[in-house]
C-alpha cells in the first residue's frame, strides 16, 4: 500500500509543472509572499492576478531564477527555479513585462534571428500570426504600430513550441482588437495539447474562459487561491443601504457618491444582489483603490 501511495504521489507531481513550497519573500520590511503554497497542472492556463505593486512580476522573476526567494522553493519541471538545466529552460518561454523588440530589423529578419536559439523553432507559427494582421514580412518592426509590434514579440514566443509559456502582462499597451486578436489565437494554438499557460493581466474581462484556475495576490503576502467558475458564482455583489451587516459576513464595502455595494462569499437574502461582471467582482474582492 505504502508502494502504491508513493507511486501515485509521484504521478502527481509530475503533472505539476510547477510547484511552490512554503515560499516566502520580502524587500526590506515589504512582505511579498508569507508561505506560499501553489501547483500548476500540465495543461491549465493559471492567472497570476492583482493590483499594481503586490508582486506578480516577482513571482515571474522568481520562476525565471531571477531572484532566489528568501524562504522555501519553487520548483519547474521538478527542478529549483535558480538552477535550470538546459533543458528545463528550452521548455520555456518568456515574455517579460517591457519586452525587447530590435526596431531595425524587418519581420523577416527577425524571425530569422530568434530561429537559431530554440531547436523546436517553428516558423509558420510565427508568420501565422503575423499574417492575421496582413503585414508585409520585410516591414521593419520602427514602423509597426506597438500593438503590431506586440503581435510579433508574441509569434516568436508561440513560435518556441515551449511546454510552458509565461507571459508576464501580455495586454500591456495593446488596444481591445489586438487584445482580442491575441487571446483568440492563444486558445487555437493550446487546443488539444498539454501546454501550460501562467499568465498575469490587468485587463480582467479578457479572461474569463481562458484561464481554469487563479491566485489573486493582495499587499501584505496574502494569496486568495481559486478557480474563475467557482470565484464568479460564489462572489456576490449586494447593494447595501442602513442594513446593518455582521462584520463576519462582509468581505469588502465599496463606497462612491453615497452608493455602497457589499462583496461577499455569503448568501445574504435581505439585500438586494446586483449582477456584476468579473472585472467588478474582481475589485471588489481586491479593493478599487
Amino acid at each position: 500500500m505504502e508502494v502504491k501511495n508513493a507511486q501515485q504521489k509521484r504521478i502527481l507531481q509530475m503533472n505539476n509543472i510547477i510547484e511552490i513550497k512554503n515560499l516566502s519573500h520580502f524587500y526590506d520590511s515589504k512582505l511579498i509572499y508569507k508561505d506560499l503554497n501553489l501547483n500548476i497542472k500540465e495543461g491549465s492556463v493559471y492567472g497570476i492576478l492583482g493590483k499594481n505593486g503586490v508582486g506578480k512580476s516577482t513571482l515571474i522573476n522568481i520562476l525565471m531564477g531571477y531572484l532566489k526567494p528568501k524562504n522555501g522553493e519553487c520548483l519547474i519541471f521538478a527542478e529549483q527555479s535558480h538552477n535550470l538545466s538546459t533543458k528545463a529552460k528550452e521548455d520555456i518561454a518568456l515574455l517579460h513585462e517591457g519586452f525587447v523588440a530590435y526596431d531595425y530589423m524587418s519581420i523577416k529578419e527577425y524571425e530569422e534571428f530568434y530561429a537559431p536559439f530554440y531547436k523546436n523553432w517553428d516558423a509558420k507559427v510565427f508568420y501565422d500570426l503575423v499574417d492575421l494582421m496582413k503585414l508585409n514580412h520585410n516591414q521593419k518592426l520602427s514602423t509597426l504600430s506597438f500593438g503590431q509590434k506586440s503581435q510579433v514579440v508574441l509569434g516568436a514566443i508561440f513560435a518556441q513550441n515551449a511546454r510552458l509559456l509565461i507571459l508576464d502582462d501580455y495586454s500591456m499597451g495593446l488596444d481591445a482588437g489586438y487584445r482580442k486578436l491575441f487571446i483568440d489565437y492563444l486558445r487555437d494554438y493550446i487546443k488539444d495539447t498539454k501546454k501550460t499557460v501562467l499568465i498575469t493581466s490587468h485587463v480582467m474581462g479578457d479572461l474569463v474562459g481562458l484561464i481554469d484556475e487563479m491566485a489573486i495576490v493582495q499587499r501584505g503576502g496574502s494569496v486568495y487561491q481559486t478557480n474563475m467558475s467557482d470565484f464568479i458564482k460564489n462572489f456576490k455583489c449586494y447593494k447595501l443601504g442602513n442594513e446593518e451587516i455582521c462584520e463576519t459576513r462582509i468581505h469588502r464595502i465599496e463606497e462612491y457618491k453615497g452608493d455602497k455595494k457589499l462583496y461577499t462569499f455569503e448568501d445574504i437574502n435581505e439585500l438586494e444582489e446586483l449582477q456584476t461582471d468579473f472585472e467588478d467582482k474582481f475589485l471588489g474582492f481586491v479593493g478599487k483603490y
